[in-house]
């Protein structure tokens, strides 16, 4: 049996996300090249992927609606895990490096997630990271295992650049899919799966 990942390419249309300091590079652009690349490595690998955005434009006219178009894909049957790919901002423009965050209170999301980050801490020579617990929309309300990753920070000069660059985009790609295969391959085959209880659904707050 193969495996499903669901893809997200953060923010889109009108909501372009973060801007880079030095060259304005908007962030909605750079998440659409990264998911683009992690499905063709991810898709050479025999994975079936499904994008929630495929272009420039968001899923809906307005937040919330696009919010809810994007739970709808990833609450489609046979999903195994979702990665939502962001670009990071902060006001100390000296911190640097990947970010993930899982899930507050998700075993699977967070063992999903320290692969991941470590995967691609390793990928572009950053020191590793541990993964943060969140609660931002798509890993929230997404019934299976899932990771948000900031890909680095905009607001640092050198890494604004790194992120723009096609090899260092690969690279991070090369990590993302590292990390995903490695969770993918080990979890349990389907006839030794626990039944878990799903949660009952939080109130929405952020929306990432």
């Amino acid at each position: 049996m193969g495996y499903t990942v669901v893809l997200d390419a953060g923010h889109g249309g009108i909501d372009g996300g973060a801007v880079g300091t030095k060259t304005g590079v908007v962030e909605a652009g750079l998440n659409l090249t990264m998911v683009k690349l992690i499905q063709s490595g991810l898709e050479a690998r025999g994975v079936r992927v499904l994008l929630t955005r495929t272009d420039e434009e968001a899923l809906a006219k307005g937040k919330k609606a696009d919010m809810q178009a994007r739970k709808k894909i990833m609450n489609e049957p046979g999903v195994d895990v979702v990665v939502s790919i962001h670009m990071n901002k902060f006001s100390d423009t000296s911190v640097k490096g990947p970010m993930a965050f899982y899930m507050k209170g998700s075993e699977e999301g967070r063992r999903l997630a320290e692969l991941v980050i470590t995967a691609v801490c390793e990928a572009v020579g950053s020191p590793v990271r541990k993964a943060n617990p969140g609660d931002f929309f798509m890993i929230r309300e997404s019934p299976s295992p899932s990771v948000l990753v900031e890909c680095g920070f905009l607001s640092n000069e050198g890494e604004e650049l790194r992120l723009q660059d096609p090899q260092y985009q690969r690279t991070l790609a090369g990590g993302v899919i590292t990390g995903v295969m490695q969770y993918l391959e080990s979890m349990p085959a389907a006839d030794e799966a626990e039944p878990t209880a799903i949660p009952s659904p939080s109130p929405a707050t952020a929306l990432k």
